[in-house]
């Protein structure tokens, strides 16, 4: 397609749902100027941006860490959700403050292009090494224990899991616990969020939906794709266009890891270049959108 010229740009870091990503294009992407603003949904996003599974999927020290300091979503008194950004302070002279967005990607440049730094890493893993996943047994104590608390019986009615990827499978059922029904809520919110972001700074908004929210069947698709259509959020199937290209599901990933391998990174790349092709429109800014954005200080 040599008359389209893109440029494109991605943000973000592991083990984050929609909630944790908001910074990120606070921090980054917003400074761009981006037209198109393109939201990459895996089947773990919907236990990832509701508070209290994303707790039950963290443990020990990364758990008080990281929900002290991450971005979240508290419902008020009143029911109403809200959007909590903290912001963290490195030490420095200058006493210069950074988000949470900008000092986890700080942390992950070092990790990543730093010979040193790789190298105490795994020392450390040789010396310290990471304790074993939790057993399903632990996960239900947690879950357990949950339920004790006041106001969570009713809430994790009709939920007795197994294992903590009982989380991910509960949301492919039809019928979803009072849990998970309010667990919807939060992803909602957080795709409101983006919604509202890209109109007040002139972008598209649009969703790529990993081929894995079709491992299960497809309730899991159906849940982000009828979400989406009441926020008027187009919906990109990566699944769909894998299948018409008379491969498998299975051939995106890797074979003993779920992510994307090189096939599944150039099958999500060419279904959302089919609908850029489809909809020109998507990469054109409104009428009256704001052009020239100053740095959030």
């Amino acid at each position: 397609l040599p008359h389209l010229n893109i440029t494109t740009s991605a943000f973000g870091i592991e083990n984050t749902g929609q909630v944790q990503q908001l910074p990120f294009y606070d921090e980054y992407a917003r400074l761009l100027h981006p037209k198109l603003l393109v939201l990459v949904f895996v089947l773990n996003d919907f236990t990832n941006n509701p508070p209290v599974l994303r707790t039950l999927t963290l443990r020990g020290v990364e758990r008080e860490w990281k929900l002290r300091s991450e971005p979240a979503v508290r419902r008020r008194p009143d029911g109403k959700l809200e959007l909590s950004l903290p912001q963290d302070r490195l030490p420095s002279s200058s006493r210069i403050r950074t988000s949470w967005a900008a000092a986890r990607a700080m942390e992950k440049k070092t990790a990543d292009r730093s010979w040193l730094a790789f190298w105490l890493r795994a020392k450390k893993r040789a010396l310290f090494p990471p304790p074993p996943p939790a057993r399903p047994s632990r996960f239900i104590r947690e879950v357990e224990a949950l339920r004790r608390q006041p106001g969570y019986a009713a809430l994790l009615e009709g939920w007795r899991p197994t294992g903590v990827h009982d989380m991910i499978l509960v949301f492919a059922r039809r019928d979803l616990p009072p849990l998970f029904e309010d667990a919807l809520q939060y992803t909602r919110f957080a795709l409101e969020q983006f919604q509202q972001r890209a109109d007040r700074d002139g972008a598209k908004l649009v969703i790529l939906a990993s081929h894995t929210m079709k491992f299960h069947g497809t309730p899991l698709f159906e849940r982000l794709s009828q979400m989406a259509a009441t926020l008027d959020i187009p919906v990109i199937d990566q699944a769909d266009y894998i299948l018409r290209q008379g491969a498998r599901l299975g051939d995106a990933r890797w074979l003993h890891d779920g992510h994307w391998n090189p096939a599944g990174h150039r099958w999500a790349a060419e279904a959302l270049l089919e609908y850029i092709e489809e909809h020109p429109a998507t990469c054109d800014r409104p009428t009256g959108a704001v052009t020239l954005l100053e740095p959030t200080p």
